[in-house]
């Protein structure tokens, strides 16, 4: 056993194994419970670094139980923590996020710093990047108390990963630098040799190609077949050095050492793959180039698909950044308006279009919700100070660990019912095809705005019409432009009640519908009658697109994705049913409820105290066909899953929506939840966003205040119409031109109407 431990300490796994081989079952009766369990945990260890999975599980699992039953708290942490590390390899995040947090909630003496680094690294796979970088944080913190050096260093290489995936050069290159001086200082010359490879793969990526690259390079060239990290970095090293110097026989070449079968993660195959595109293009095979990425593509929905956590499963497309950039780039240079639709939708909003995650019901998660409410009702009753300092503080830790058990649960998958068929045909003639033919039939103009290389472009496509690319000026510009629109448009829902201030005001709005509208629409023309589709980019979340003057009597629907957009609504499987909810601290939400209620012919849930209110809104959610929800509402840009409806017993937040919901038609008439923060792959977060991709037809938010008053009769006017079969698009249409005033609400996801029998 002695033997065994010396190697595990030299990484020697091989001969680990052979000296614990000798350790057999009549020996091991003979150990106390911390030397049986140290046995396994360094044989389980072993196994893993050898990625030998199966043999790694028994022995950890069975050095898991020993510890648990014989209470050996240092020992139940190796294993559990050691298992999350093997779920990690397994690809497996959510299990091994679970593991992880199991073991860190073990009470016991250990030193934390290399097994927070781990966790850091499973978030960072899952796409949480800033989740990732807060516990490098920590674990950096814990090996300074500790004076270990070499460790300090190891963290700052993935602390430089976090700021690769950003694109941050500058900061990877400062935390690399920091590193290697450390190794230097230390005499660990393979981890330096190591590290400045990882500094010339930065410099590759921002179009560079690193002084000495090719010395620094000479260790692995002998390498056949990359099997380590450290092998397959030195590999795309090479393929990227040749592509940049233009040497594209040398690319292929070196490129073909990665070809074949490798575990890694999620982010180095997906490096792979782009190489392996960026050489077919220098080749001149676009065809094979774009195989690549769409196979690409089609890795990163699997990897996706079985998280049961929304955040996660947007968090995910931060890996395929990259590709898509290279995607699009393509696509642009050819000119062709299908081949830009295509790179667009393949990797626009991908978790919309997965099938509803259906996580089980889990009680602890519910409880930590139910503190959580009741901590931010204090919150807004407790006067500034170390009052609410602290009440501040428990409130993050509680979203902390909530958003924790969000990133590790684990279900069953539901079959699509609002999308089936939209995610085999992103990236096919089909998907373009497809939207084209449901926009003639629907007599509805397309509008796809993205941006590439901080340009900002539209893609203009229709059923009876060319389609056409345009450039509309820069990222920064168009960014600027919208801002100001939203800031003018929250102005003016203020200044509502001093009519001179509010008439200024309403001018400058305007003005800024004016600009971007120029500076969006263009030249574009749209039919008489034809309804306007928007599919907008980062900078554009969040305009009222509703009050756009190109879109001014117009049915307008505000899409995440076009092909989702184009999936047929399936039948109903039921009489339309209808709960009406109302919130506190608004003078009209009760009479506007009961308001809406009777327009379907039904009673307000809302119960006369509302202490339940929040638990009849999620049950409706889970029931209803219809759902309207007349309160104030909060978008928490900081972190869009905790973005929440106030109702009289506190506030309901995205995190415990039904999974799935029932829901087709939602109706937020509520503040500020149209808006939506959209990450790597334009995946949108916030309420309405959490809504859609739980399974909701269409939404109807505000990106802006709207004035108690307007809001109470302009949803009331939406619903009168709504109920009688009139399609919501055109109905939003209609009640925005009765009533200027509610502007900023907009129809999110794809049209939808009642058939004519309800309950």
């Amino acid at each position: 056993m002695q033997e065994a431990v010396v190697h595990v300490s030299l990484s020697d796994w091989r001969a680990a194994l052979a000296a614990l081989a000798h350790v057999d079952d009549a020996s091991m009766d003979l150990l106390t419970s911390r030397e049986r369990t140290s046995a396994l945990l360094n044989g389980g260890l072993s196994h893993l670094s050898l990625l030998e999975l199966d043999e790694a599980r028994a022995q950890l699992h069975d050095a898991l139980d020993i510890a648990v039953a014989e209470n050996v708290p240092e020992q139940e942490f190796k294993a559990r923590h050691n298992l999350g590390c093997l779920e990690f390899y397994a690809g497996n995040l959510p299990e091994a996020i679970s593991l992880m947090r199991a073991a860190d909630e073990v009470d016991a003496r250990v030193a934390r710093a290399r097994a927070r680094q781990d966790l850091a690294q499973v978030l960072l796979e899952s796409g949480l990047l800033s989740q990732a970088r807060q516990t490098l944080h920590e674990a950096l913190d814990e090996a300074r108390s500790q004076r270990l050096a070499l460790e300090e260093a190891d963290i700052r290489l993935d602390l430089a990963a976090c700021a690769i995936v950003e694109d941050d050069a500058a900061t990877a290159r400062s935390e690399l630098g920091t590193a290697i001086r450390v190794y230097r200082a230390r005499g660990a010359e393979g981890r330096q040799r190591s590290t400045s490879l990882l500094r010339a793969a930065v410099d590759l990526g921002n179009g560079r190609v690193p002084r000495g690259v090719d010395d620094l390079l000479v260790p692995w060239l002998d390498t056949e077949r990359p099997v380590t990290g450290e092998e397959r970095l030195a590999a795309r090293v090479r393929v990227e050095t040749h592509l940049l110097r233009g040497d594209v026989g040398a690319a292929t070449y070196a490129a073909q050492r990665l070809r074949g079968a490798a575990r890694q993660s999620l982010a180095g195959d997906l490096h792979d793959r782009l190489l392996f595109a960026k050489v077919a293009a220098a080749q001149g095979d676009s065809r094979t180039a774009r195989r690549e990425v769409r196979a690409s593509a089609r890795r990163l929905g699997r990897a996706q698909a079985p998280t049961q956590s929304l955040e996660v499963r947007a968090a995910l497309a931060l890996h395929g950044r990259r590709l898509s950039e290279f995607d699009l780039g393509d696509a642009l240079a050819s000119g062709s308006a299908r081949r830009v639709f295509d790179s667009i939708e393949r990797w626009r909003a991908v978790s919309h279009r997965l099938p509803p995650v259906s996580a089980p019901a889990d009680p602890e998660t519910a409880e930590l919700m139910a503190h959580l409410r009741q901590a931010r009702l204090r919150l807004g009753s407790t006067a500034p100070g170390e009052g609410e300092s602290a009440v501040r503080s428990q409130i993050a830790s509680l979203e902390g660990r909530i958003a924790a058990r969000d990133w590790s649960a684990t279900g069953r998958t539901q079959p699509a019912r609002s999308t089936p068929g939209a995610a085999a045909q992103v990236g096919s003639a089909a998907g373009f095809s497809h939207t084209r033919t449901a926009l003639g039939q629907r007599q509805e103009v397309a509008l796809v705005l993205f941006a590439h290389a901080g340009q900002q472009y539209s893609l203009e496509v229709g059923g009876h019409r060319r389609s056409r690319l345009r450039h509309l000026g820069t990222v920064a510009e168009v960014t600027a432009l919208a801002d100001r629109l939203v800031r003018d448009l929250r102005a003016h829902a203020f200044a509502a009640l001093n009519p001179a201030l509010s008439t200024a005001i309403g001018r400058a709005v305007d003005v800024s519908l004016t600009e971007l509208d120029r500076v969006v629409f263009g030249d574009l023309t749209i039919p008489d009658g034809f309804g306007l589709v928007v599919a907008p980019s980062r900078a554009l979340a969040s305009v009222p697109w509703t009050a756009m003057p190109s879109a001014t009597g117009r049915a307008v629907t505000v899409a995440v994705s076009l092909t989702r957009w184009a999936t047929a609504e399936p039948p109903a499987d039921g009489p339309t049913t209808v709960a009406s909810l109302a919130g506190p601290s608004l003078r009209r939400a009760v009479s506007e409820a009961q308001a809406v209620a009777a327009m379907w012919g039904a009673r307000s849930t809302s119960t006369p105290d509302g202490t339940d209110d929040s638990a009849l809104l999620v049950a409706a959610l889970a029931c209803d066909t219809v759902v309207h929800v007349a309160a104030h509402g909060t978008h928490e840009r900081q972190n869009p899953f905790f973005s929440s409806l106030h109702l009289a017993d506190g506030p309901v937040f995205a995190h415990e929506l039904p999974r799935p919901l029932r829901s087709r038609h939602v109706v937020l008439s509520a503040c500020d939840l149209g808006q939506s923060d959209l990450r790597p792959g334009d995946e949108p977060f916030g309420l309405t966003a959490a809504l859609l991709s739980l399974g909701a037809r269409s939404v109807v938010a505000a990106v802006a205040p709207v004035p108690d008053e307007v809001a109470a009769l302009a949803m009331v006017d939406y619903h009168r119409q709504l109920s009688t079969g009139v399609p919501a698009a055109r109905a939003l249409a209609d009640t925005v031109a009765g009533h200027p005033g509610a502007r900023a609400f907009c129809l999110y996801g794809a049209d939808w109407a009642t058939p004519h029998t309800h309950a």
